[in-house]
């Protein structure tokens, strides 16, 4: 083995910084001695694992990526084994990356770092937020180790533990006739404009939902915010169709909100815990699995956000 462990450290700085300048910055080495391990570490494996770009930036070939995935875990295992061999194994510490689908991160974090400080106050959570595209490329290429999000767009390469399935429902402002009934159809909701969730495959999931045969529903607007459908949807811009819902019945203004079952039979959301096909989570990760699961599954925390959970 021609290789060491330092060499592989600064791969993965490379690969975090995206540029060697700023990661002989970050480790506090020159440009060249980082330049001389890359090169050394494609010589070893026999590959190209890093592509120079203009500006001095790089990006990951596609075996760099699994490179330096493989390489995030074995430096983490390192780290792991020097900590139980200096005599700390009685305690987890340590950090770990962290994935949430962005609309759910202001619902579900919350709950799931309180209870990781209650249980294992030495692990801190990098979390990193984003659309279901995103946290698929970061689990995939990384860095995300494991992620709190929907399976609307199955993936082989990875592998996903629904914690909390849920039905979608309809939001509607407190001033819409379709608000005085109990429950609604999608007949009912196909007379308005939609306001679509506009996020990557978020967005065709919806669409789906209220999709009349091969007609699309009419989008009166699109929008990424959570906050700011709610707001349209209050001003009757139209309505929306929705999985989770805060303790709020306002929007920013004040105007009133109402959410109402849908009675046509829907797929349900299923979401939970996301993580590459052939990962197999070190201590620090499975401790805060296990967390999500105690806290969102058996303990039904996050249930009073999920309106039509099952």
């Amino acid at each position: 083995m021609a290789y060491t462990l330092r060499q592989l450290s600064y791969a993965v700085a490379v690969a975090r910084c995206g540029s060697i300048t700023d990661a002989a910055k970050e480790v506090g080495i020159s440009q060249p001695a980082i330049s001389a391990a890359l090169k050394d570490l494609e010589t070893e494996f026999g590959i190209s694992i890093f592509l120079r770009q203009p500006a001095h930036r790089i990006s990951l070939t596609p075996a760099g990526k699994r490179f330096i995935r493989h390489t995030r875990r074995l430096l983490e295992y390192v780290d792991e084994f020097e900590s139980e061999a200096q005599g700390l194994g009685h305690r987890l510490d340590g950090s770990i990356e962290v994935g949430c689908f962005l609309p759910t991160a202001p619902f579900i974090m919350p709950l799931v770092l309180r209870a990781m400080e209650q249980h294992f106050p030495g692990i801190t959570v990098h979390f990193h937020e984003g659309n279901l595209g995103e946290l698929n490329d970061g689990i995939k290429s990384g860095p995300i180790e494991v992620a709190l999000m929907y399976d609307m767009h199955p993936d082989r390469q990875i592998q996903f533990e629904t914690l909390i399935e849920a039905k979608p429902y309809a939001l509607l402002s407190a001033r819409d006739p379709l608000a005085k009934q109990d429950s609604v159809t999608l007949d009912d909701l196909r007379q308005k404009e939609m306001i679509l969730f506009d996020l990557p495959i978020t967005q065709d999931y919806f669409q789906n939902i209220a999709a009349d045969g091969s007609s699309p529903p009419a989008i009166g607007y699109r929008t990424k915010s959570y906050e700011m459908l709610r707001s349209l949807v209050a001003s009757r811009m139209g309505y929306a169709i929705l999985i989770m819902t805060p303790h709020t019945d306002r929007a920013y203004d004040g105007s009133k909100l109402v959410n109402r079952p849908i009675r046509d039979s829907l797929p349900l959301a299923r979401y939970g815990l996301a993580m590459a096909k052939d990962y197999a989570p070190r201590r620090t990760v499975q401790a805060f699995i296990d967390v999500c699961r105690t806290t969102l599954k058996n303990e039904d925390a996050a249930a009073r956000y999920f309106l039509g959970k099952t």
